[in-house]
């Protein structure tokens, strides 16, 4: 299509799960001569808000859920899940509520800067161009055997893998597939120069302070301390996943 070579008569683009930045927005209008629409949405809640105009903000569907800013703190109490329902749950997106404007859709508008910076894994080459690997593009691995893991960014340009798994299990399957399934990931997103580690430990516990366990660690620990406290010490200590 950016050629010209190809005729398709595309009605919208919808982006979601990694911010949209402008270059990019840019790079799709152009390409698609098309609206690009942008969810933002949560594991909290899948349905946050939508945006179509950068320069209108992200309207925020006030309906499905509520969502408070006190103190640069955000907080959601999600609506329509009866199953388990959240209650002012906190989430350490950074954002500014504006009212609904007069004479526009009555919804809140979210603006300024989406996002969890801090769980995004940033890395930078040698040439010192940086990109990013978002949680949702890793956090769907499913593996006979595995029960849980985590990630934890050791430098700019390699990271560890935490896998927790069932006692009866192969590690060495487990290890090999995840390996496969990460240099696939990174291969997409052009990160072929980055290394990583797989660890296997007993058990990945969850942050005292919130009792959730994130996907990506922000602990500065060394590997080794966070692995015994874990409960067992690293395996597979060579770059495992360094690409060819």
């Amino acid at each position: 299509m950016e050629k010209g070579d190809v005729a398709i008569d595309i009605q919208r683009v919808i982006s979601c799960g990694e911010p949209l930045n402008e270059t990019l927005r840019k790079y799709l209008e152009k390409v698609f001569q098309t609206t690009i629409v942008n969810i933002y949405g949560a594991s909290e809640s899948l349905a946050l808000g939508v945006e179509t105009d950068p320069g209108k903000g992200m309207f925020l569907f006030d309906d499905l859920n509520l969502i408070e800013v006190e103190n640069g703190v955000m907080y959601l109490t999600c609506l329509y899940n009866y199953a388990q329902p959240l209650i002012r749950y906190r989430l350490s997106d950074r954002l500014t509520l504006e009212a609904a404007r007069e004479g526009g859709p009555p919804f809140t508008r979210a603006v300024g800067l989406l996002g969890r910076n801090e769980d995004v894994l940033w890395f930078e080459d040698g040439k010192g161009k940086r990109e990013f690997l978002h949680p949702l593009a890793i956090e769907g691995f499913c593996i006979e055997g595995l029960k849980d893991y985590q990630f934890r960014q050791t430098t700019k340009d390699t990271f560890e893998m935490y896998a927790e798994t069932d006692r009866s299990a192969s590690r060495e399957y487990i290890r090999q597939e995840m390996l496969c399934q990460m240099r696939k990931i990174l291969k997409e997103k052009k990160l072929e120069y980055v290394q990583f580690y797989v660890n296997f430990v007993d058990m990945i516990l969850p942050d005292k302070k919130t009792g959730k366990k994130p996907l990506i660690s922000a602990s500065n620990e060394p590997s080794a301390v966070l692995a015994r406290t874990f409960g067992e010490c690293r395996e597979s200590q060579q770059p495992a996943g360094q690409l060819a």
